[in-house]
């Protein structure tokens, strides 16, 4: 009897653990994400999405509580069709179920709007799965070709760093290479200023010498892109900065600096040349060779 009771009540312990496994794993991802849209559009229904929208993503929960802001902010990106994450777009709360998510001037292209899984509310309850919602930019911000209207009242917009074919931001480059700095509209009527304009600092602020620029040329996207090649730079940190005063053909500017930090990595020792490695050996040799005879020297003197 004693051991049926004893049985009765572990069997009744299992249940209540797993039931409280299963409300646990339950309210980890009771989270969602009620909408995203461009204005009044839902996002999956935009047909003109233009590389400075912004777009509105609101959740059932409360998301932007000052305890989590950081953590949400830092699970929202939007990547490119490469998979790099796209360092002008900026999150932002808006309410206490409502983020901000604007683009920063993308070039025309598809993009991936990225939302991890481990995003949560204030409650603790998280999303349980990662949210993928693909957009295609297919609206230009203005060509900037005219004298005054080509690109609207729009600010210039910053489009990508790149290096390597990978976003900028927080890269670790060679000391010696190339920077692709892309804008979205014309900018050869002010090239000389605007190379003025963008500057390598190193990490005490002081701008790199012997940077070059290739003239600004249009791609296949309407956008215009410089080509910076640097030489011999030391290990460390340094910030690509662009200048708040940098103007398109239509005379917009782009009305902030932006600033983006990467590092060089640590070039490695050189191997020492054939000819430094046998002199080194023939040296070493002589040496030998020469303490040997004076020690047979001696030798010879005491016996």
């Amino acid at each position: 009897m004693k051991q049926t009771a004893n049985r009765s009540l572990s069997i009744l312990l299992a249940l209540l653990m797993l039931f409280s496994a299963m409300t646990m794993a339950a309210a980890a991802g009771n989270l969602t994400l009620e909408s995203a849209t461009i204005g009044d559009t839902p996002l999956a229904e935009a047909t003109t999405i233009r590389g400075n929208d912004e777009i509105l993503l609101t959740f059932s929960g409360k998301v932007t509580d000052e305890s989590i802001l950081g953590f949400n902010i830092g699970k929202i990106s939007v990547k490119d069709s490469s998979g790099n994450t796209v360092s002008s777009v900026t999150v932002s709360p808006s309410g206490n179920k409502k983020f901000i998510v604007s683009l920063g001037g993308l070039a025309k292209a598809t993009y991936t709007l990225q939302i991890g899984k481990q995003f949560k509310d204030v409650d603790g309850n998280t999303l349980g799965q990662q949210v993928a919602l693909t957009f295609t930019v297919n609206k230009g911000n203005g060509d900037g070709s005219g004298t005054g209207t080509g690109g609207g009242n729009s600010p210039l917009s910053f489009v990508s760093a790149t290096a390597d074919g990978k976003d900028l931001e927080n890269a670790e480059l060679a000391a010696t290479g190339t920077i692709t700095v892309t804008f979205d509209r014309g900018m050869t009527k002010y090239q000389t200023e605007n190379f003025a304009q963008i500057s390598i600092l190193d990490k005490d602020g002081k701008k790199v010498d012997g940077v070059t620029f290739t003239d600004f040329t249009k791609d296949a996207n309407d956008n215009s892109y410089t080509v910076l090649s640097y030489q011999d730079l030391a290990a460390g940190t340094y910030t690509l900065k662009l200048g708040k005063d940098l103007k398109a053909n239509n005379d917009n500017t782009l009305g902030k600096a932006v600033n983006i930090s990467f590092t060089v990595k640590a070039q490695a020792e050189p191997a020492p040349s054939q000819d430094t490695a046998t002199f080194v050996a023939r040296f070493i040799s002589t040496i030998v060779t020469l303490i040997n005879n004076v020690i047979d020297f001696f030798r010879a003197l005491f016996k």
